[in-house]
């Protein structure tokens, strides 16, 4: 299956989309290096839910996802999912919530491949912000969305 990359520039960064015409299959904040741009049906939907999230923090994402992923990472997605705009839940509490370890779950919110639609940034550490999409220098993107929310005190 061919996948169409576009990249949108959103108020916390660029994030760049691969997509066919019915699913988001990954998404990821990048820092440099902008991949084309295509416009399509679909990539126009893309933009005008990240318009309206980014407009309203609470509008929920109405696009088709699908993630790759073990069972077990793809059941942690699953709770990310209902995690409330707004609202934080720690590694160890959402481990206790599925039975797993804290680390468990931080390795399976590393993994997560559709940054921002599958919301892992709202996964805090008990004592700091925890990391995102695996890499220290992406933390200003999880603080970026978090904030976007009203989380803004924290630690």
């Amino acid at each position: 299956m061919m996948l169409i990359v576009s990249a949108f520039n959103t108020p916390v960064g660029w994030l760049e989309v691969a997509h066919d015409e019915q699913h988001v299959h990954h998404a990821r904040f990048i820092e440099a290096g902008l991949p084309p741009h295509t416009k399509t049906a679909f990539c126009h939907l893309i933009a005008r839910e990240l318009d309206a999230y980014f407009h309203d923090a609470y509008h929920r994402f109405q696009l088709p996802l699908k993630p790759q992923g073990t069972s077990y990472q793809l059941h942690v997605w699953n709770a990310l999912l209902v995690i409330p705009t707004g609202r934080t839940t720690t590694y160890g509490e959402l481990a206790k919530t599925l039975q797993t370890s804290p680390r468990a779950v931080g390795q399976a919110c590393k993994k997560n491949p559709l940054a921002l639609f599958i919301p892992c940034h709202r996964v805090v550490g008990k004592t700091s912000y925890g990391g995102y999409m695996g890499k220290h220098e992406a933390k200003s993107y999880k603080l970026g969305l978090l904030q976007h929310e009203g989380i803004t005190d924290l630690f």
